[in-house]
């Protein structure tokens, strides 16, 4: 290793704003650099997703020079909470089962809620037009894997940005 700074968070977090870039949305960071940032899922009930081959190509399509990261990173997810409690909701009855819906709810109130882990690619913009024309692309390259690419948009970056700094405010 050339004792090279990969990237760092502090990079991402203390961003300067934002700048639409072939049609997507860019972080400026703090060094001046614009970095694009996309969300990857995989549906593991598809025999054809292979995430394994996909960023093995994804890695082989970058010219020297060009930086990439991949970041996984845990996210609240108020979902499963939100349809159990939907569920709850809608049991028939009285009495003593209005009261187990009422300390269901109560106790749900009480702790946090769950996670889950989200897949994210940050892809460093480099001087020239090479850089958007094959983030342009990367979707499709990743698809005839099984994989999704999702940019996302600044409201997404600002709230991802939010809880990389402060996760213990959501």
């Amino acid at each position: 290793m050339s004792g090279r700074e990969v990237g760092n968070t502090q990079d991402f977090v203390l961003g300067r704003g934002f700048q639409e870039v072939g049609g997507f949305t860019a972080l400026l960071a703090r060094d001046g650099s614009r970095r694009l940032l996309a969300e990857l899922f995989a549906d593991p009930d598809r025999p054809e997703a292979r995430p394994q081959e996909a960023y093995r190509e994804l890695l082989a399509s970058l010219a020297p020079g060009w930086t990439v990261r991949l970041l996984q990173v845990t996210w609240p997810d108020p979902q499963p909470r939100q349809a159990f409690l939907t569920q709850v909701e809608a049991w028939d009855g009285g009495g003593g089962l209005q009261t187990l819906r009422q300390g269901l709810g109560l106790f749900l109130d009480g702790f946090p809620l769950p996670y889950r882990r989200r897949t994210l690619l940050e892809f460093v913009l480099p001087p020239g037009v090479e850089g958007p024309g094959w983030w342009g692309g990367v979707g499709g390259m990743l698809e005839r894997y099984g994989l999704i690419l999702t940019p996302l948009g600044q409201e997404e970056v600002q709230a991802l940005a939010r809880h990389l700094l402060n996760p213990e405010l959501e």
